[in-house]
Formats: C-alpha cells, structure tokens, sequence
C-alpha cells in the first residue's frame, strides 16, 4: 500500500489571546491515519509573511498528498469552507509581526482569486453528515487566513503541483473571547472531528488526481 500524506497546518494565537481554535483542532490529527493517509499537523506563526514561508518549507520537506489549512473566525458559528482566495491584505488588526496591511495587493502578477483545488461542495456535505454545522463560503476574510489561502495556492500552481488543497474556518472554542465573537462556539473535539471529515474527503479528491 502506498503511504500518502495529508499537511494540516492551524495557527498560533494572536490578539491577545492564549488559545487559537484552529491549531486546539488540527494539533488533535497529527498521525491520525485514515486509509493509507498519514495527518501531519504543523502550527503556523499568525503573520503574514512568515506563515506562507512555514508552509512553503513543509510542503517542500514533505511533498503531502493533500493540504488542509485551517483557521478561526470568531464572527462565524459554523464551520466555513473556504471557495476562494483573494489577492488582498485588508484588515483593521496587525499580524503577530506587527504588520498592518490595508488594501494591499498580495501579487501584482496573479489573478483577483484563486480557487480552492478541490470540490468544495463535496466536503461541505460531507461534514454536514457528520451533523456538524458548516457552509462554503466566498469570503475567507483580508486577514492572515487569508493570505496564507492565496500564497498556498499561487504556490502550488506556480511549481505545478496538483494536489487538493483547501481552507477551513473555525468557529472559537466556549473558552476564547475574542471581541465581536458569536455567541455559538464550538468546541474543540467538534471541530477536530470536522477537519478529520475534511481531511477524509480531501483524500479521496487525491486518489481522484493520482489515478487521472
């Protein structure tokens, strides 16, 4: 059987906080095996620069099948499937670098968006059978989440890479306080158990390319 495997990556906390939801969940798939897929979790720094560099350097150490990034959103209450990246920085908040980006074009040279490498309806559906609350999503926000998005993306397609790759909102954990946050959270085993979802239908969109 051939060993494959799926990078899923969550973020260090910022805005004050000590947790962030995404890495409470992806951290909970790191050598979870499914089939003959491996989950290696890597936590990103919240920066702008710096977290698409992190994920550069383990897409290239460890050559995945399929690539799973997650984030939170606090204004969310349910998991969001991410469709497009924007090719904008745009936020009222500075990264953990201390970096302030209003209406700032990522690349001049890419396209307004870049679209998620695999059927995002088909995971959505997914994780609504496992009775967990989800939607896709056009809009992963101007923030970190984000530009990570765009940077995987313009990367995998610049170096011709065609596996599926795809981004998840997270609602916050009933822990975090995060200002304007919606008052339906979830908790962090919920939300592992949607990634582990995700990440199952992610492979499955991986064998679908291999054997093309």
């Amino acid at each position: 059987m051939q060993h494959r495997t799926i990078l899923v990556t969550g973020f260090e906390p910022f805005g004050g906080e000590t947790v962030n939801a995404s890495w409470e969940a992806a951290k909970e798939l790191d050598g979870w095996r499914h089939g003959d897929f491996t989950a290696v979790a890597r936590l990103l720094p919240c920066a702008y620069e710096s977290s698409v560099q992190k994920l550069i350097h383990e897409i290239e150490r460890r050559r995945p099948d399929a690539l799973l990034m997650a984030g939170q959103a606090a204004r969310r209450s349910a998991v969001c499937i991410e469709r497009f990246a924007h090719n904008l920085d745009d936020a009222v908040a500075a990264d953990n670098d201390g970096d302030l980006r209003r209406a700032l074009r990522i690349s001049r040279a890419a396209p307004e968006w870049l679209e998620a490498t695999t059927p995002v309806t088909t995971i959505v559906q997914a994780i609504k059978a496992a009775e967990i609350p989800v939607r896709a999503s056009r809009n992963a926000g101007g923030f970190v989440c984000n530009h990570l998005y765009f940077g995987a993306l313009q990367y995998l397609a610049t170096q011709g890479l065609a596996i599926p790759a795809v981004f998840v909102h997270l609602p916050v954990t009933p822990e975090q306080s995060p200002p304007g946050a919606s008052a339906k959270r979830m908790a962090p085993a919920k939300a592992a158990e949607a990634l582990r979802v995700a990440a199952a239908a992610l492979m499955t969109s991986s064998k679908s390319v291999a054997a093309a």
